[in-house]
């Protein structure tokens, strides 16, 4: 046999074996989280009941007939005509007069009324002499949608009557018929004009994201806390490669996430009548690198994490970052360069706008493409970084253990013992 075929086969017998060692990984990693509670709560319980449960806290999505009471202090015919117009709208219901301003509070502190439509004295006086006529809506913020309806509700309203003054005024002069301009309200992509079909499909990609980060660093913590017990070796890891074990791990977690994925990116807008214009192939493909770059971000943010219990105090608290760095409840063109670019290296930044673009708006994967590639770009990245981890933090902190319970076994159990308190 020549030196070259010799090359070729051992070539082969190294690939074959690196890829016996990623199945490995994957097959007790698959292992590890199955037989452990936390991290099947993280990675499965916390997918199914979170979504419904922040579904069913914007369950309805829009409020309709909200009582409102009046304090009409004008009584001309044109205050007359405001109330009936709100008490025609969908949003308000007026359900009664009130003398004075506290008698309207009264009943608002009764819970009798969620909103006090005050009308000022001289409200029809301004209007005719042409100058702005003012309206006060005063509203319980309890629930942000109560004010949302009422503000909606008076401000169509008084733009419809100001359209008519003004169409009023002009005719003589202009000879014309009907409105200026035609004001015309066309909802896209959000029919219902609801809260959660706004919100809510920006925080489902996030909600896979934390459970993922969440569930591989309480793998992580359980692995250091066994490395304390047994002289700073893992009786359950299995000893391979850096790149056998971060790829092996990240193809456990493509697994255990294809259901969720589906039922969170597509059963769950489906049971609660959210926007539904993507194709769930288009979807589960962009789904397919953001599983692997939070796998592998949640491999590198696991250098922080020293017991289970530290994935609490370390991680949780960043789903609010998240949120707002996906740009649901701000902008994101208007966020500072710096948080602009903190929210580039998000995954869940570019999953959660292009998941959102394909549902409301009925994007292809092609439309979406630049979320989807960057995704990918990310991947590389993350790659590098959870290497780095593995080999310049995990493991030399692994043989330091080693090397330390070799000279005094019960050093690392001492150690364990002080973290929890004992000894």
């Amino acid at each position: 046999m020549c030196p070259d075929d010799m090359t070729e086969k051992v070539k082969h017998s190294r690939l074959f074996l690196w890829f016996i060692q990623v199945l490995r990984v994957c097959g007790r990693e698959l292992l590890l989280v199955f037989r452990d509670e936390g991290v099947v709560i993280f990675f499965l319980l916390l997918n199914a009941v979170y979504p419904v449960l922040y579904a069913l806290i914007y369950n309805p999505e829009v409020v309709r007939n909200e009582a409102v009471v009046v304090v009409d202090d004008n009584r001309t015919a044109m205050s007359r005509d405001l109330i009936r117009r709100m008490d025609a709208t969908q949003e308000v219901a007026i359900v009664g007069y009130a003398a004075n301003m506290q008698e309207a509070q009264e009943a608002m502190h009764r819970k009798a009324c969620y909103g006090i439509l005050y009308v000022p004295r001289d409200f029809s006086q301004s209007v005719t002499r042409g100058e702005q006529g003012h309206v006060s809506l005063y509203c319980d913020m309890s629930v942000m949608m109560r004010y949302k309806a009422m503000f909606t509700a008076l401000t169509n309203v008084t733009q419809a009557m100001g359209g008519e003054r003004l169409a009023a005024t002009v005719e003589p002069v202009l000879n014309m018929s009907g409105s200026i301009i035609e004001s015309r309200q066309v909802p896209v992509g959000n029919p219902a004009m609801g809260i959660a079909s706004a919100v809510l499909l920006f925080i489902l990609p996030l909600v896979l994201q934390q459970s993922m980060i969440l569930g591989i660093a309480m793998l992580h913590g359980g692995s250091i806390e066994r490395r304390r017990r047994n002289g700073g070796r893992d009786p359950m890891a299995i000893e391979a490669g850096v790149g056998a074990t971060i790829i092996g791990k990240m193809m456990c977690h493509q697994i255990i996430y294809i259901i969720p994925v589906i039922y969170v990116l597509h059963y769950v807008p489906l049971m609660f009548g959210f926007p539904q214009y993507g194709n769930i192939l288009h979807i589960i493909c962009l789904a397919v690198p953001f599983i692997i770059a939070v796998s592998l971000m949640g491999q590198t943010l696991q250098a922080f994490v020293n017991e289970r219990e530290s994935v609490f105090l370390l991680f949780v608290f960043s789903s609010v970052v998240f949120v707002f760095l996906t740009g649901a409840s701000w902008p994101r063109y208007l966020m500072s360069p710096l948080w602009y670019v903190v929210g580039d290296c998000v995954p869940a930044t570019w999953m959660s706008n292009g998941y959102v673009l394909m549902q409301t708006n009925g994007a292809t994967l092609y439309q979406v493409s630049h979320h989807y590639w960057m995704m990918w770009l990310q991947v590389p990245v993350m790659f590098i970084l959870a290497y780095l981890v593995e080999r310049f933090v995990n493991r030399r902190r692994y043989r330091s253990w080693i090397a330390v319970s070799e000279d005094n076994p019960k050093v690392l159990t001492r150690i364990d013992l002080a973290k929890n308190g004992v000894g």
